[in-house]
């Protein structure tokens, strides 16, 4: 069986139904997100220029960095939250 949909057979990109409480900026807002989360506009940039092996390899580091960074961030932050025994 098969059942009618809104969207063009070939179509494999974002959608969203808006209801009728919401509006149309709304909607585009979450399109955004959704983008956004998906690093979507990332994969396009970087299918588009040519990277050497030791720049991707160098863009990995960094980001490795970066998360460690906000990790010992957390966690420092933690433990001076905790109660001092003994005191």
């Amino acid at each position: 069986m098969f059942y009618k949909t809104e969207k063009p057979i070939a179509f494999h990109g974002y959608s969203v139904k808006v209801r009728e409480v919401e509006d149309a900026i709304m909607a585009s807002r979450k399109i955004k997100r959704w983008i956004k989360e998906d690093k979507f506009i990332d994969q396009i940039r970087a299918n588009n220029t040519f990277q050497k092996p030791s720049e991707i390899k160098r863009e990995k580091a960094k980001e490795k960095r970066k998360v460690l960074r906000k990790l010992r961030r957390e966690r420092d932050s933690n433990i001076s939250m905790r109660p001092q025994r003994g005191k």
